[in-house]
């Protein structure tokens, strides 16, 4: 377990009762030590709650984030083919969980220079619409 784990704090780091913060996938872990060990916090403060149930990420990668930000969302669409984009999730999971290889030299090897390219550019429109929605007014220069 990692020692930055609420878990792990909470019970092995000699603190008798504390308040937990929490956004996004913290508030899940936050959630989670509350639950488990409720005797032992105090409060919660949670922002931007993703418990990673199959609505919210059916809202956030697929129908409803594209609402609130269109201009983010034709990027985080666009190096995903059409007849794919029913399922921008497992699009993205089949091109982003690709193993690549390290040679000796530094250099990945075990794929096409092709493969490569389209990995990048899916990592970083996955990159720059999880940032764009992670934040209310979008700061351009967070995205680069």
């Amino acid at each position: 377990m990692h020692k930055l784990c609420p878990f792990y704090v909470g019970c092995c780091a000699d603190i008798e009762r504390w308040m937990l913060f929490g956004g996004s996938w913290g508030s899940t872990l936050a959630l989670a030590y509350a639950l488990e060990y409720s005797a032992r916090v105090t409060a919660l403060v949670l922002r931007g709650i993703f418990t990673c149930r199959a609505r919210e990420i059916q809202w956030l990668y697929q129908e409803g984030a594209s609402r609130v930000f269109p201009d983010y969302w034709s990027g985080f669409v666009a190096p995903i083919p059409e007849e794919e984009r029913t399922d921008l999730v497992s699009a993205y999971h089949r091109r982003l969980s690709v193993a690549v290889r390290i040679g000796d030299d530094g250099a990945p090897c075990g794929r096409s220079a092709a493969e490569l390219d389209e990995l990048k550019v899916c990592a970083s429109s996955w990159s720059r619409w999880e940032c764009a929605v992670s934040q209310l007014f979008v700061k351009e220069k967070s995205l680069a």
